[in-house]
């Protein structure tokens, strides 16, 4: 079936090696309908990672096309190799894409492939987003990775959502556009659900959306996909126009 040239969405995951890229890509694939069951990096059984030496290696070294389709648009998605030396795919997958999804690990924040994959979007200037991953593992800290991205990359890295809970209590998210929360139930599709906002959080989502100035665009508030990786990429409505204002947001590993 043909799809309309602006109903496509080319998207490249990026990030520094072992940040949870490949799982966060199955996820993603799971959630939206493109694959009966998730796949696992440590069981070698992810779509993207094929390749013999990347299942030995657990780790990807090349890049990897899929697509699938989600809230009416086709997103075709590229899944990078963080790897250093093989970095070459990672920046070809840049050059065709219109926007790009840089993994960072909760635990050690913004490393090296971070910063110079992020140098190179903002030449080709692509849309960003941020997606702060294991969240759920000892000492990650989604604000302290937060202040990290703003000393890195600039006070325009604003949070579009916050955590609930931490490290191994961490439990679902807070949309802080439209400032509603969503818990986890298991990791099957679609388990996310809609919850108020714990009211000992309320002052600190509310805090957070003031410190982060979000506001709507007034001009074609289009509808696009965020995700968390723990369960699924539960959509939330977000501008799919290019911005120089980073989104950030988080999820934890399988």
């Amino acid at each position: 079936m043909h799809t309309a040239a602006d109903r496509i969405r080319n998207v490249a995951l990026v990030g520094h090696r072992g940040t949870g890229k490949t799982s966060l890509h199955e996820a993603l694939l799971f959630e939206a309908g493109a694959v009966s069951r998730m796949g696992s990096v440590p069981d070698g059984t992810t779509v993207s990672d094929s390749d013999p030496d990347e299942k030995a290696r657990q780790t990807s070294i090349s890049a990897a096309l899929t697509s699938f389709t989600w809230m009416e648009r086709k997103v075709n998605l590229i899944d990078t190799p963080g790897e250093p030396s093989f970095v070459a795919d990672a920046l070809g997958a840049l050059r065709v894409c219109e926007s790009a999804i840089f993994v960072l690990n909760g635990v050690m924040g913004v490393e090296v492939s971070t910063t110079r994959l992020w140098q190179r979007a903002a030449e080709l200037d692509l849309a960003r987003l941020l997606f702060v991953n294991m969240l759920d593992r000892e000492r990650a800290d989604f604000f302290r990775t937060l202040d990290a991205l703003k000393a890195a990359f600039g006070a325009h890295v604003v949070a579009t959502e916050i955590p609930i809970g931490a490290e191994h209590e961490i439990s679902g998210v807070i949309d802080l556009i439209d400032m509603k929360a969503y818990l986890y139930d298991g990791f099957s599709r679609g388990s996310a659900r809609e919850t108020p906002i714990p009211e000992e959080l309320r002052a600190q989502a509310e805090e957070s959306t003031a410190r982060s100035s979000w506001t709507r665009s007034p001009r074609a508030p289009t509808r696009s996909w965020s995700a968390t990786s723990r369960a699924s990429p539960y959509p939330t409505r977000r501008s799919s126009g290019r911005s120089r204002r980073a989104r950030t947001t988080g999820g934890c590993s399988r």
